[in-house]
């Protein structure tokens, strides 16, 4: 693995670090619970590019490690300065120069997998993973029963995606965004719109037929399915079905 995908992982992580510690010990903007859901969303998000960077090699770790990294810049320097706060933007700097900048064109995967998740599947993960980031930023004075709700509900929809269990698409469609909503009410008419949005998002992304092919195989209808000719079909597969070289029952005539 060359060293520059390494080197910005690894200030990714410090940074992580270094910003839950000051979110948890310094003086902030928010209070001890909305901090808190703070840090723990940011490292989800954290874990999940550093992931993405390393491990899968995918184009969206990039836009999301240097997404995280200003997020860590922004949250640091929306408090009186202390050492931590400062070794969160420094380190933050470093990860997101080394993502902008040309070190990881040549590791990252210039095309999809042939195995991934469709495109839309994946932004639709992501948007659920920074959910409760966005719920504690919308409220930093507290969080509401909602907003608790609303956060481990969207991590748990994610991993239920991402383990295909039965039911989460449509909780990604129908259920996801009118819950966004709903916490977001509770919490005022700014989160409201943040949070709306957010889950809107995540729900149309949902919607894309690919997400459903991916995610959840048996929502898809069987006239959906691409027909094979049976020019194109093997011999053997043709026997064992009972047809002949144009796809008629032998038994027909």
């Amino acid at each position: 693995m060359p060293p520059a995908p390494l080197s910005i992982a690894a200030s990714l992580a410090a940074a992580s670090l270094a910003g839950a510690l000051h979110l948890a010990v310094d003086d902030t903007p928010f209070a001890a619970e909305s901090a808190a859901l703070v840090a723990i969303g940011m490292v989800v998000l954290s874990v999940t590019s550093i992931a993405g960077v390393l491990l899968s090699r995918g184009r969206w770790s990039r836009p999301v490690a240097a997404g995280v990294a200003a997020g860590w810049i922004a949250l640091a320097s929306s408090s009186d300065p202390s050492w931590l706060s400062l070794a969160t933007i420094g380190l933050a700097a470093a990860a997101l120069g080394g993502t902008l900048g040309p070190w990881l064109g040549r590791w990252l995967r210039h095309r999809p997998s042939t195995d991934g998740p469709p495109p839309a599947a994946v932004i639709a993960l992501l948007l659920l993973l920074a959910t409760p980031a966005m719920v504690a930023v919308t409220s930093p004075g507290g969080i509401s029963a909602a907003g608790w709700a609303l956060a481990g509900w969207s991590l748990a929809l994610a991993l239920g995606l991402a383990r295909t269990v039965p039911g989460a698409l449509i909780g990604l469609r129908v259920i996801h965004p009118l819950a966004s909503i709903g916490a977001g009410i509770t919490a005022g008419a700014a989160a409201a719109v943040a949070l709306g949005v957010l889950g809107g998002a995540a729900a149309v992304a949902g919607w894309r037929r690919e997400v459903a092919v991916a995610l959840a195989p048996a929502l898809v209808r069987r006239s959906d399915a691409m027909r094979i000719p049976p020019e194109l079909a093997p011999p053997d597969v043709l026997d064992a079905a009972g047809l002949d070289d144009l796809g008629r029952r032998r038994d027909a005539g």
